[in-house]
C-alpha cells in the first residue's frame, strides 16, 4: 500500500467545506489526479453510498474508478474507488480551527492488487508527488468558498 497524508488550513467553515467535499464530482477541480468524476447513481442527494464514475491519471497512465461515499460524519468524509488493479481511499477529516476556520487532513491510500502489489514501492514518489498538488490546489478552491464579508456600515 501507498499512502500520503497532508494536513490544510482555510478560513472556510467546517459546514461549507465538508458541504462541498462531500460531492466528489468536486475532486476534478482540486484533485489533479482526476480528470472526470461524473455521478453515477440517482444524483439526488449525496449520502453514504452514492457513487461517482472517475476517470483518473496516475503516473501517466489513465485509469476508471467506481468512488463510493463509505463515510459521512459531521467531521469526517471516507470516498473508497476500487477497479480490477487498485483499491483507493480519500479520507478527509475536518475540524474547526481556532480562527472559525477548518483544519483539513487529507490522506489517500492506494492498495494494489495482484502483480502491481509489487509495483507499490516505487510508486511512493509520484505519490507524494500528487500530494503536494492536493496541498496546493485544494486550500484555494476552499477559501474561495466563503461568502465575501459586507463592509461595516459607519
Amino acid at each position: 500500500m501507498v499512502g500520503v497524508q497532508r494536513v490544510m488550513t482555510v478560513s472556510t467553515p467546517v459546514e461549507t467545506v465538508l458541504g462541498y467535499l462531500a460531492d466528489f464530482g468536486h475532486s476534478e477541480t482540486w484533485d489533479p489526479g482526476t480528470r472526470t468524476a461524473t455521478r453515477a447513481d440517482d444524483a439526488g442527494v449525496v449520502e453514504v453510498g452514492s457513487t461517482w464514475h472517475t476517470v483518473s491519471v496516475f503516473n501517466g497512465r489513465e485509469t476508471e474508478l467506481l468512488v463510493r461515499l463509505t463515510e459521512r460524519t459531521a467531521s469526517r468524509l471516507v470516498f473508497v474507488g476500487e477497479n480490477p488493479t487498485v483499491v483507493a481511499t480519500d479520507d478527509l477529516h475536518v475540524e474547526p480551527s481556532e480562527d472559525g476556520g477548518s483544519t483539513i487532513t487529507y490522506r489517500a491510500d492506494l492498495r494494489f492488487k495482484g502483480l502491481l502489489k509489487l509495483a507499490g514501492p516505487f510508486l511512493r514518489r509520484e505519490f507524494e508527488r500528487v500530494g503536494d498538488e492536493v496541498e496546493r490546489t485544494l486550500p484555494p478552491v476552499l477559501e474561495n468558498l466563503s461568502p465575501p464579508t459586507s463592509p461595516s456600515a459607519g
